[in-house]
């Protein structure tokens, strides 16, 4: 099943980790990142980092379908560390939230927008 994740009117292709081997693997070793990857990380404070990830990249923290951090442009392989405090934490490439801001909603969806999967009953 495709994810999708929408930002001001911005809908990207998705990738969802939830698996604590997923959330910790990310972004390491990857050359390129087509739309974002979202990691579903439970309500609370989170540190990210970039550790031999190979891409600048924007974290973007989501808390309740809100913007309630962004980390813009994040070099790769430094040793700083991102936090913030989300539901969610999503990645994308480097400089694709330049225009976003805190409090802009964000949607996640299974499928698209416009073709929504819905969960069985």
């Amino acid at each position: 099943i495709s994810m999708s994740v929408l930002i001001n009117n911005q809908t990207f292709p998705a990738e969802y980790l939830s698996s604590p081997e997923e959330l910790m693997k990310g972004m390491m070793g990857r050359d390129s990142l087509n739309g974002c990857m979202v990691f579903k990380v439970g309500m609370g404070h989170h540190s990210f980092h970039m550790k031999n990830c190979k891409i600048p990249l924007d974290i973007v923290f989501v808390n309740k379908n809100r913007i309630s951090r962004i980390h813009p442009n994040c070099q790769p392989d430094c040793d700083d560390r991102f936090t913030g405090i989300g539901d969610h934490v999503i990645e994308f490439p480097g400089g694709t939230a330049t225009n976003w801001k805190v409090g802009d909603k964000t949607n996640l969806y299974l499928g698209t927008p416009e073709n929504p999967v819905k969960n069985p009953s």
